[in-house]
């Protein structure tokens, strides 16, 4: 069974690994000195913790975990300036552990976040005014 968490914001105990993606809500909470409330989602399954910082954050991690096949994660260096070769860099996504694609795992992860999303939704801040970006270019959508 799946743990979903929501607690407030812990600067040591709660790192944002999508930071890039959306850090709105971390932005928000430093301008105003710790007084604006900040909450995180922890999501414990199958025994890997997924710490969100923003609903949307979530919702891409289920995008990506809703999709059964996924298309190569080549980074195309040649054509883009991506900041060196396509061993060299990772997005978040190449970062989650493989095993959690299995067909075995991953329903479970699903329903998870899922459940997650629902939950963290009726906090405050949780929901960003970023756009969500694609996972893959338009083309492997």
């Amino acid at each position: 069974m799946a743990k979903v968490t929501i607690a407030d914001y812990m600067e040591g105990e709660h790192p944002n690994p999508m930071r890039w993606v959306d850090n709105e809500q971390q932005e928000r909470y430093q301008r105003s000195g710790g007084l604006a409330p900040y909450k995180v989602c922890t999501v414990e399954v199958c025994g890997f913790e997924f710490i969100f910082h923003s609903v949307m954050q979530a919702e891409l991690c289920l995008d990506y975990y809703s999709r059964r096949i996924h298309p190569t994660s080549r980074l195309p260096v040649h054509t883009e300036n991506l900041g060196g070769d396509h061993w060299e860099t990772q997005r978040w996504f190449e970062k989650l552990p493989m095993y959690l694609l299995e067909n075995s795992k991953r329903p479970k992860v699903i329903a998870a976040l899922t459940r997650a999303i629902a939950e963290y939704r009726a906090y405050p801040g949780a929901t960003t005014h970023k756009a969500k970006p694609a996972i893959w270019g338009a083309s492997d959508a």
